[in-house]
C-alpha cells in the first residue's frame, strides 16, 4: 500500500505551500485561502469521512484547482485526486488510492496538526476553527481506540 505523505508549508499572504506524496504521485502546489480556507474545508472532509460520508475538498490555485476526494466503504477509503482547469471547470482524475484509516486519513489528520501548531500572522492565514479540530481529534482517537481493540 502506498504511503501518503501532506505536508504544509509557511502561509504567506493567503498562499499555502503544500505537498502531496505517496510511491506514484508528488505534487508541489501553492494553494489560496479564497473563496474558502482548504485547511478547514479538511478538517470538515475528514470528519465526514470518519463518519462514512463521501466528501470532496478544494484546494485553489487560481484559476486551476485541484480536488481531493474521500469516498469511505466499510474500512476502506478510496482517495482521488482531480485537476479542475480553470474557467472550462472539467475535471480529469489525475491519481487514486485504495486504502484505510491508517494509510489515508490518518496522515492527513498528522498534517492538520503540524500545520496548527505553526505560528504565522494570521493577516498570512487563519487558524484551523478549533471546535471542528477538537470534533476530529476526538474521532481519531475513537477509531484508534476501536482498532487497538479489535485485534
Amino acid at each position: 500500500m502506498s504511503k501518503l505523505e501532506l505536508t504544509f508549508g509557511m502561509p504567506n499572504s493567503g498562499w499555502l505551500p503544500t505537498k502531496l506524496k505517496t510511491s506514484d504521485i508528488a505534487l508541489t502546489f501553492n494553494a489560496s485561502n479564497i473563496p474558502e480556507n482548504p485547511i478547514d474545508q479538511l478538517c470538515e472532509s475528514l470528519i465526514l469521512a470518519l463518519n462514512g460520508i463521501e466528501t470532496e475538498m478544494n484546494w485553489d490555485l487560481e484559476p486551476e484547482s485541484y480536488i481531493f476526494g474521500l469516498k469511505p466503504s466499510g474500512k476502506e477509503i478510496d482517495f482521488n485526486i482531480l485537476k479542475s482547469g480553470g474557467l472550462t471547470k472539467k475535471r480529469t482524475l489525475i491519481y487514486k488510492l485504495n486504502g484505510d484509516f491508517q494509510s489515508v486519513i490518518l496522515p492527513m489528520y498528522r498534517s492538520l496538526k503540524k500545520f496548527n501548531s505553526l505560528e504565522y500572522k494570521k493577516t498570512d492565514w487563519t487558524k484551523i476553527d478549533q471546535t471542528k479540530l477538537d470534533k476530529l481529534t476526538k474521532l481519531v482517537a475513537d477509531r484508534k481506540n476501536y482498532l487497538q481493540h479489535r485485534l
